[in-house]
């Protein structure tokens, strides 16, 4: 019996412990972590963002950090800090701008709102290697404690150049290798920045297909296009001009 005792007496502390470090559980003191806006159980430390999936006029854009609590909501609004973590950051203050950091009364998740912008001194954000980051990490204050420190911070990174969506695999045989003037025609064309939808669709995909080489087709026979910084015909990232079809190795 006595064992038994020893047994769950270590069983309880292991669980104690656990309790303590994870930022999910509940316990006496109210705590705040940092993470995207998606299911909390899926904690993300960071989100990207990129400039060239908009016209040349945005010169900025609002991001949002989500904010949660572990804990009990108040009934009044509650403040904390976001600092800048300087050793993780590459853009200075004037590339950036935090919103209030206020926790709303009867809240157990808060968005803070980051404006981030387009052009950012030092920074090449079109080169296609150069992206921006600042990251910012939780302090604790007032009645508000940070949680573990593996969700202290969040980053937020953004480019002014095309990044491949993880679901261009879906689309790359029939349509072809990601380039940044492919995708950019696509974007601009039908509107497609995701392509979950084409995997394993047969019908949907020749259909995107011919309507991509169509579109192509009726591009380079529009002398109204000569100028255009794309080029005239469609150039690819290598200056040759673009296609669209099966099996294409660039």
């Amino acid at each position: 019996m006595k064992r038994i005792y020893i047994i769950l007496i270590i069983v309880m502390f292991g669980l104690f412990v656990a309790c303590e470090n994870d930022p999910y559980l509940y316990n006496d003191v109210d705590r705040i972590w940092l993470g995207g806006e998606e299911d909390e159980s899926v904690r993300t430390d960071s989100l990207f963002y990129s400039f060239r999936l908009y016209d040349l006029d945005v010169a900025e854009a609002v991001v949002n950090v989500a904010v949660h609590l572990t804990g009990l909501p108040a009934s009044t609004d509650r403040y904390f800090t976001l600092e800048v973590v300087d050793s993780l950051t590459n853009v200075p203050a004037e590339a950036y701008q935090i919103g209030e950091t206020v926790f709303p009364a009867n809240a157990y998740q808060t968005l803070i709102p980051v404006t981030i912008r387009r052009n950012v001194a030092g920074v090449d954000l079109t080169s296609g290697t150069e992206n921006a980051k600042l990251t910012l990490r939780a302090v604790s204050g007032g009645d508000l404690e940070v949680g573990v420190e593996e969700a202290d911070t969040y980053s937020i990174v953004w480019c002014d150049y095309l990044i491949e969506p993880e679901s261009w695999s879906a689309i790359e045989y029939d349509i072809g290798p990601f380039s940044q003037a492919r995708y950019k025609f696509i974007i601009d064309f039908t509107g497609y920045t995701d392509f979950s939808d084409f995997e394993y669709n047969y019908n949907g995909i020749f259909w995107l297909q011919g309507r991509l080489i169509e579109l192509l087709e009726e591009y380079n026979a529009d002398p109204a296009n000569a100028g255009r910084p794309e080029g005239w015909p469609y150039l690819n990232d290598d200056g040759n001009p673009l296609q669209f079809g099966s099996g294409l190795q660039a």
